[in-house]
């Protein structure tokens, strides 16, 4: 099958670990011919800048197509009514399935001139979008510019909705968002989970990971090791894991990632005050996957990051704040949940699975083939269900 991927806003760069990257690196994997058409952004130095257009194939196999936003005479048009000209590179590619990402770009209808197009000839093209928004990333409109935003995206999709057959959320909050913010029928929608490449999870060698790391920061085989990190901020609520955890004997916690500027005090006073926390600062990503391994427990006690379902793609135990549609990090029993996100509260959910017959059962699912869905293997050959 040829499948072109056309994600119109999102900055690229090759070989990292975001959605566009391993979504195609999977289904080439699986046999497909696999394009990623996309703007001309890219992540360099800590900022997003515009690189010209180019074309070349990825460290992952796939082709990559930059290409550069039409420019209107009015710079506001430009700025409202956004999309790169795709058409021309859809009649050259032929696609089977059109993989379009995201839901307020205008882009989108030159795919239904060429799917129409396909389908006068008597051809199938088959069109999926998803949907990265929710309602901690979107907007949840309140001024009349906002408002005014939300109309013409619920217009654009309104008349775009009849040529697309499926609008994956990436998670199921992030669905039901599609169908609140831009009403999408509920009928259309489906869930569409990210999760972490395979090749970087050496399961091969875990036994031995786990014993380096725990020998490195001094964790005996007696300790419950609780593991936490990536962007440590006030919405994380990291900050009060590691008070829940400071408190505790036979536990320690092990925090990775990047201190925001607002946190740096409390966390520092936080590690100072507690021996039983260890602070390791930033870790390059592909590492993340080994002090996962480390771990008795990975615990996020705030806001969703990408880090929730790749903990559970490493078999780790989990332990997540309780969010609204948030539930499919747990498959089986392989996590449990913080109803209410105190230090108190993720200190006694802590007690109550440090090392009990409770925690046994999580273990055993989370180690099961119930989290495989949590790799991109397996998550590419489900978003080609949907093919007709």
């Amino acid at each position: 099958m040829n499948i072109v991927h056309i994600s119109p806003n999102a900055p690229y760069n090759d070989a990292w670990g975001f959605q566009e990257n391993l979504l195609p690196k999977y289904q080439a994997k699986l046999g497909h011919k696999v394009s990623l058409v996309i703007s001309c952004k890219t992540h360099e130095g800590g900022k997003i800048k515009e690189v010209a257009p180019e074309r070349f194939t990825s460290a992952d196999g796939f082709e990559v197509i930059r290409l550069p936003y039409v420019q209107y005479k009015v710079k506001s048009v430009s700025t409202v009514f956004w999309k790169i000209d795709v058409y021309p590179l859809l009649e050259e590619l032929k696609p089977d399935l059109i993989f379009y990402h995201g839901l307020v770009s205008r882009t989108v209808f030159d795919v239904i001139k060429y799917k129409k197009q396909q389908e006068k000839q008597g051809k199938e093209c088959v069109l999926i979008q998803d949907n990265h928004l929710d309602y901690n990333i979107g907007t949840d409109p309140k001024t009349l510019k906002e408002k005014l935003l939300r109309s013409y995206y619920r217009l654009l999709n309104r008349r775009s909705q009849k040529s697309v057959e499926r609008v994956y959320g990436v998670t199921p909050w992030r669905k039901q968002y599609a169908e609140e913010y831009y009403r999408i029928s509920p009928q259309k929608t489906d869930v569409l989970i990210m999760g972490a490449d395979d090749e970087k999870i050496d399961f091969a060698d875990k036994e031995n990971i786990r014993n380096a790391i725990r020998k490195k920061y001094g964790v005996a085989d007696t300790d419950f090791l609780v593991v936490s990190g990536g962007k440590i901020d006030a919405k994380k609520k990291i900050h009060l894991l590691m008070e829940a955890c400071g408190n505790m004997s036979g536990v320690k916690l092990l925090v990775f990632g990047s201190v925001a500027k607002e946190m740096e005090e409390e966390y520092g006073a936080l590690c100072a005050k507690y021996p039983n926390i260890v602070s390791i600062g930033w870790i390059d990503s592909d590492k993340v996957y080994d002090y996962f391994f480390a771990a008795d427990l990975v615990c996020f006690p705030g806001q969703h990051s990408v880090l929730w379902e790749q903990a559970c793609a490493a078999k780790a135990p989990c332990l997540f704040a309780r969010w609204p549609g948030m539930d499919h990090v747990d498959n089986g029993g392989n996590s449990a949940f913080i109803e209410n996100v105190t230090a108190e509260e993720i200190e006694n959910k802590i007690k109550s699975l440090r090392f009990t017959e409770a925690y046994d059962k999580m273990k055993a699912v989370a180690l099961s083939s119930a989290t495989d869905i949590y790799l991109y293997s397996k998550i590419a050959q489900k978003s080609l269900e949907r093919r007709k």
